[in-house]
């Protein structure tokens, strides 16, 4: 019987991509163990990180999203001893030395001998979150040097005597019962940060011919304007995206710094990308979308890309990849990603794109043609994500400073917008698929799209070189029907009496990736 084998890469810390083959049913401990022997470190060591989402051992690659020629990233944590600290109900508090690898069922084995109390009663808390999964390593839970957790005891329950049931007796059984409920509760509800979400935002930037201008405006004040988001916003990480075209792969086809709260990580990146050619028109935007899925997101961040630029992208035929940008945004928007589409200059060609980049995901559209606006757009941006008070705090700022130019006002107006939206859409995900506008073009229509590849991705080494006519040997894949976004080739293999996997032809499946993404980073 045929059955849908996936194959994973993994990043390993050394930069070497490892690949293993497994099914859907399969759990994450096999990629975990894999890591492990690959790095020579034991399987409490490695992390894996899926857009962002730390993995958890016991889930299957299905459940979590997981499918063909998806790239992992994985991370080796040094073995370390570290000390933390457990209160107690009464107030008193224990220290206790544990590794970064130690589970919570080891941690609560410590706390036996230090309490008489049973691991089995034991509540343990760490800034108010129930840590109800006694096999997570400290790493995994959050668990740091000098932490602080809390310990709750449960007490035996009294012992159940026959008698006639009165009122009081109901009501009191009712309190239980609720007392219960509320403990079970406290699982999910321990994930709702009071202070507000966590705010991911990446920037992207056309670094082609004039767009680089873009790029050096934002390198003149970056450092000032990431030290005061991260003031303003202590809970926000930034990212950045620097792109060329297909045409610079002797140079670089898009590089970019991770999401981080690290300002010299930023700026260094900023201060040494270098300019790109580019080419003519268009530019690699569909190949932009599609890395940024890739990039470190939180699961239960608010998270913003904002692709700027001044035209359009690649229909899919012309790289080896077929990279439809109509999926790839599709996928941003179901990992609840808003996409705001700044365009710059005035090229009403190319409006239409950025248009449907903002309105399909739930971000805003946005024109500019004075380049000084670059960095109060960076930080509008930013603060649009966080909040509303904070939008019209930094709205008024600029009324006050003189800033507030008419293409500043039209800015404000547009962010403005996504959060009304916000407030008074009930059916987001309806609203976003109801089709606004064509383009007769064979960027935009498929159907229209009769060219040939031009250009063919390495994917193990993450490089673009001309196409030849022959398909790069880690290329991964040739076809808008290979990628895993939406539309994939699932490898058939058939297993024989002996073990032996014998290959069969490639079917296509449609995957629903906005639903089951959605799915996903709600769990």
């Amino acid at each position: 019987m045929a059955t849908p084998v996936i194959d994973v890469y993994i990043k390993l810390p050394s930069g070497k991509t490892t690949t293993v083959n497994l099914l859907p049913s399969a759990q994450v401990v096999k990629i975990y163990e894999h890591v492990a022997k690959e790095a020579g470190v034991g399987v409490g060591q490695v992390q894996l990180k899926y857009t962002g989402k730390i993995l958890k051992k016991q889930n299957t690659l299905g459940y979590l999203g997981v499918c063909k020629e998806t790239i992992l990233k994985a991370e080796v944590i040094p073995l370390k001893k570290i000390n933390i600290y457990v209160k107690k109900t009464g107030g008193e508090t224990l220290p206790l030395t544990i590794d970064n690898t130690s589970t919570v069922q080891e941690i609560k084995n410590q706390l036996e001998v230090k309490t008489d109390s049973e691991p089995a009663k034991q509540i343990l808390k760490l800034s108010g979150a129930l840590l109800k999964d006694n096999k997570e390593t400290a790493i995994e839970a959050g668990i740091h040097d000098e932490a602080l957790l809390t310990l709750e005891v449960k007490t035996a329950p009294a012992e159940v005597v026959e008698t006639t049931t009165t009122v009081d007796d109901t009501a009191s059984a009712t309190q239980i019962d609720e007392e219960i409920s509320e403990e079970d509760r406290e699982a999910v509800l321990s994930t709702f940060d009071a202070a507000g979400r966590a705010v991911e935002v990446v920037f992207s930037f056309d670094t082609t011919g004039s767009m680089y201008s873009v790029l050096t405006q934002v390198r003149t004040k970056l450092k000032d304007t990431v030290t005061r988001l991260l003031r303003d916003i202590p809970n926000i990480r930034i990212g950045i995206i620097a792109h060329g075209d297909y045409c610079d792969y002797n140079k670089y086809v898009l590089r970019s710094a991770d999401l981080t709260s690290s300002v010299d990580t930023l700026v260094d990146f900023v201060e040494t990308v270098p300019v790109t050619s580019g080419g003519d028109t268009p530019e690699c935007y569909e190949w932009v979308l599609r890395k940024a899925q890739q990039l470190d997101w939180a699961e239960d961040s608010a998270k913003a890309l904002v692709v700027i630029g001044d035209c359009e992208p690649h229909p899919p035929s012309y790289t080896d990849q077929n990279i439809n940008w109509h999926d790839e945004l599709d996928v941003l928007s179901g990992m609840g990603v808003k996409v705001y589409g700044v365009q710059a200059m005035n090229n009403t060609d190319v409006k239409d794109f950025y248009q449907e980049l903002a309105e399909k995901s739930g971000g805003a559209y946005i024109t500019f043609q004075q380049f000084g606006l670059i960095t109060d757009m960076f930080l509008a941006v930013c603060y649009t994500q966080a909040g509303s008070e904070q939008l019209q705090a930094f709205s008024e700022e600029m009324e006050m400073t003189g800033r507030m130019t008419e293409e500043a006002k039209a800015m404000f107006s547009q962010l403005e917008e996504v959060k009304v939206k916000e407030d008074t859409e009930t059916d987001v995900e309806e609203h976003r698929e109801t089709p606004q506008r064509y383009k007769k073009c064979d960027w935009w229509d498929v159907t229209l799209d009769h060219g040939s590849p031009q250009y063919t991705y390495d994917a193990q080494h993450d490089t673009w070189s001309p196409f030849t006519g022959e398909k790069s040997s880690s290329s991964s894949s040739s076809s808008s029907s290979s990628h895993h976004n939406p539309m994939m080739v699932m490898s058939l293999k058939r297993e024989e009496e002996d073990g032996s996997v014998i290959s069969t032809e490639s079917k296509p499946k449609r995957w629903s990736l906005r639903k089951s993404f959605r799915k996903w980073f709600r769990k």
